[in-house]
């Protein structure tokens, strides 16, 4: 699963998920239309998430257009 570039409640427990710490999914149909919906990796999968995972540092760069984060970057 993808991780989520933008942050939500998850919709299993409704924690607050930052980007990157968690997964998206799309929801077709329904009363509403298509929405998009995030759930937790902790729901997911039970792991523990740090800011210094890969995966939160990339979705984050997705985020942003590109812009690396991390201890080797100058800011902007």
């Amino acid at each position: 699963m993808a991780r989520n570039r933008y942050p939500g409640y998850c919709y299993c427990c409704g924690a607050y998920v930052p980007t990157g710490y968690g997964h998206f999914e799309l929801i077709r149909g329904g009363h509403y239309g298509n929405r998009w919906r995030v759930k937790c990796v902790k729901c997911a999968s039970g792991r523990i998430v740090k800011d210094t995972d890969r995966e939160v540092m990339r979705a984050k760069e997705l985020r942003d257009g590109g812009k690396k984060h991390g201890k080797n970057t100058l800011p902007s």
